[in-house]
């Protein structure tokens, strides 16, 4: 009989120490789930900042590529300018050929 209460204090110890064993396995396990929430807040704060950067970059070539377009437009409508200038020009030359042929007549200058 005097085993029994040894044997039985035995086995409960044995099961605290397991308990006890668990419990320690379930503080790890959530100290790695928390280090994991953090590291997956850290991952999308990091992902929400390159998706800002991203989208700042893509205005910027919106914007650079509306500039571009602008200077297009101006140079084409310059060059129109230009070739419209050209066209009263040679016209007025011919104009004034015309007169300085018809004064030399007029006058009998060769």
């Amino acid at each position: 009989m005097s085993d029994e209460p040894n044997t039985a204090i035995l086995a409960a110890g044995s099961r605290l120490e397991a308990g006890q064993a668990a419990l320690q396995q379930a503080v790890a396990a959530l100290a790695t789930r928390a280090e994991l929430t953090q590291v997956r807040v850290d991952l999308m704060g990091r992902m929400d900042r390159l998706q800002n950067a991203l989208t700042d970059i893509r205005n910027d070539i919106g914007v650079n590529f509306g500039a571009s377009d602008a200077v297009k437009r101006a140079t084409d409508n310059t060059r129109d300018e230009v070739r419209s200038l050209s066209e009263m020009m040679s016209a007025l030359v011919r104009k004034a050929r015309a007169l300085e042929t018809r004064v030399r007549e007029i006058t009998g200058d060769p």
